[in-house]
């Protein structure tokens, strides 16, 4: 049986679509457990009439926890012996199940992985990221692969992975609310000799496209992108190999970018919004992925903000964000 969780709060919109896809699945022996996180919106209601209606569905109800934490219920719930995630605002494509488990079983391995579909509100107009197919053996094998071909969307979500329960020995971090998934599959990584990267894009993710670059910034998105990149780097360092890891480093750097803004974001002094910028600047991590990223092309944002970083010029870092911010009103 595939067991397949989904967490729900204040879904109600979207939330028939999500559940339908899976009915519609040309597989037939799996379950659907919808963990409702304290929705206050009708989602109750949708989740307990496609209970009543089909066995298949599981209904639960917790107070709000989080994503995390209703994940992690959906897996102490889970009956099957392989598991997929969904968000409840997503679909899937109607023989996604069928096809990620028969690659699982002709393959012979721990975990499939496939791609990413893009949509807003037609599944008809997408965009695809699809990672390269592949049956990677080993540690040395998934880790380099791992590396080379790292995309945040695809190895970070674990809503386009077949997992087998069995190897899930650490779940989702219900104190985080960001990266909690990339840890999640990690540490899966870790557990497995095995992975299967299917070129097709199975899942279907709905973009939000009323999503604004203030509901990124954060004022610990500096501590969070530097536990994520340790992660990644200590997971690369357990086998010991030399990996090419510029896909990394960039994410990372990314991410420190929008650390800097938000620094700018908060309530405090300019003494101590400079002095979080210069650690930012100094930490050992930020070196390590500036260095790692120095041969590569860049565009004239990144390449303004990679220069402010390295030479650790705060005073400039400060009001370039700051302009910046002004001139989007944020």
């Amino acid at each position: 049986m595939v067991s397949i969780i989904i967490p729900v709060y204040n879904a109600e919109k979207y939330l028939s679509d999500c559940v339908q896809s899976i009915l519609r699945q040309t597989y037939g022996d799996l379950e659907c457990i919808l963990v409702d996180d304290g929705s206050t919106d009708g989602s109750a209601a949708v989740c307990r009439g496609f209970a009543a209606e089909d066995a298949r569905i599981v209904y639960y109800y917790q107070d709000n926890a989080g994503v995390a934490a209703a994940r992690n219920q959906g897996l102490a719930l889970a009956r099957g012996e392989r598991i997929l995630f969904v968000d409840s605002d997503d679909m899937l494509q109607s023989n996604m199940v069928e096809e990620m488990l028969s690659a699982m079983d002709a393959d012979k391995t721990d975990c499939v992985v496939c791609g990413i579909a893009f949509f807003t509100e037609s599944v008809g107009q997408r965009n695809e990221e699809s990672p390269s197919r592949a049956v990677l053996r080993g540690g040395n094998e998934m880790a380099a692969y791992f590396a080379a071909q790292y995309s945040a969307t695809l190895m970070n979500s674990p809503c386009n992975k077949l997992y087998k329960k069995e190897y899930i020995k650490q779940v989702f971090d219900p104190s985080m609310d960001l990266g909690e998934d990339l840890l999640f599959n990690l540490a899966y990584f870790r557990e497995i000799s095995s992975i299967s990267y299917l070129e097709k894009a199975y899942y279907y993710y709905r973009r939000n496209v009323s999503g604004s670059l203030s509901v990124k910034l954060r004022s610990n998105m500096y501590e969070i992108a530097a536990q994520l990149y340790r992660a990644c780097m200590d997971y690369l360092h357990v086998f010991q190999g030399h990996y090419q890891t510029e896909r990394i480093s960039y994410f990372h750097f990314k991410n420190l970018q929008l650390a800097t803004l938000g620094v700018l974001q908060t309530d405090a002094y300019r003494k101590v919004k400079t002095e979080k910028l210069r650690k930012i600047c100094t930490d050992s991590t930020t070196k390590t992925a500036l260095a790692d990223i120095a041969q590569r092309s860049l565009g004239k944002k990144d390449r303004l903000f990679h220069s402010l970083m390295d030479r650790e010029n705060i005073f400039l870092l400060y009001w370039v964000n700051k302009l910046w911010l002004m001139r989007r009103g944020i």
